[in-house]
């Protein structure tokens, strides 16, 4: 009896390993490899064209110590995503309650038109926008000197200031929906009972969205501004096509003195975009120190909620 369970274990472990191992093997191949080869190429000073010679953490030294252009996409990064996340989810969230209300009709409509967005890909969304916000020929400049708002065409995408200002624009029309179809699902996980005893308390609707609906939807909140925050640090293909797309515009890398170089903009300029000298080395430590960036904030958050949770009582001590 005790021979047949084993034999009976024995097949199913076979079965296991035969299912299971295709996706290992791609994992091994095209996931684990990658991370780690990249991480060995980040302590080289592999440049193309060159030998490859192990130099530690020569490349993160320079980074964080010399490199002036890894600062500024750091900080740029950040004004980016100040700029467009909070926006993203306070419009998110007043978008999701009024489609949430009864008195709403047509909700598949207006679901689907806010989400479109999101699924739009940055190839159409840099486009779209370059033919607003151009210089010359741009939608907007057309239109506001038709009606005689301004004399001359604003160089929109030329200015440091105002080029900040429209990326941001663009991630925030690009990113809200993502935010609200989070709103739609935790607004329809709220027991009615409470919009029911808030009605029978005399609240109005401000003051039930402020205080029974903006609580009850504080995990859903963290979780859009953590993975709003993991996604703004990876933005490349938006501003660069935006930017760097459009023959009016012009070719400096990062925008109008390098305004909106983002993090993932400056690994694929040092590692790919820089014409002959093609820094590999370099392109593998700035993935990494944004990595580990991504993770210090990330770890910083968890733990802060954690103690805010703890303070209010929502969890043990």
């Amino acid at each position: 009896m005790q021979t047949k369970k084993a034999k009976k274990m024995k097949t199913k472990t076979k079965y296991a390993v035969l299912f299971l191992a295709p996706f290992v093997i791609l994992y091994l191949v095209f996931g684990l490899f990658p991370i780690i080869h990249s991480f060995y190429i980040s302590l080289t000073d592999w440049t193309f064209g060159k030998d490859v010679n192990f130099v530690g953490l020569s490349n993160y030294i320079r980074l964080f110590t010399e490199d002036k252009y890894f600062w500024k996409s750091v900080g740029n990064t950040a004004l980016l995503m100040l700029m467009y996340i909070p926006l993203s989810i306070i419009v998110a969230l007043l978008l999701s309650n009024l489609i949430y209300s009864k008195r709403t009709k047509f909700k598949k409509f207006f679901q689907v038109a806010f989400f479109l967005p999101n699924i739009t890909t940055a190839v159409a969304v840099g486009l779209m926008f370059a033919l607003i916000f151009d210089w010359q020929t741009g939608i907007l400049n057309n239109v506001l000197m038709k009606f005689g708002i301004i004399s001359s065409g604003i160089n929109w995408l030329g200015t440091p200031g105002l080029a900040r200002v429209v990326t941001a624009l663009m991630l925030f029309w690009a990113y809200f929906g993502y935010c609200t179809v989070f709103y739609l699902s935790g607004m329809s996980g709220i027991p009615e009972d409470v919009y029911e005893a808030a009605k029978l308390d005399g609240a109005n609707h401000r003051q039930t969205l402020w205080h029974v609906t903006i609580p009850m939807l504080k995990p859903v909140t963290s979780f859009l501004i953590l993975t709003s925050f993991i996604s703004g640090c990876q933005v490349m293909e938006e501003p660069m096509l935006l930017l760097n797309g459009w023959a009016t515009v012009g070719q400096t890398v990062g925008g109008p003195d390098r305004s909106c170089l983002t993090i993932v903009w400056n690994l694929y300029d040092t590692a790919f975009g820089n014409g002959t000298n093609l820094q590999y080395g370099k392109g593998a430590a700035i993935g990494y120190s944004a990595f580990l960036l991504i993770m210090l904030v990330v770890m910083l958050w968890n733990r802060t909620q954690k103690t805010l949770a703890k303070r209010r009582g929502d969890i043990d001590e």
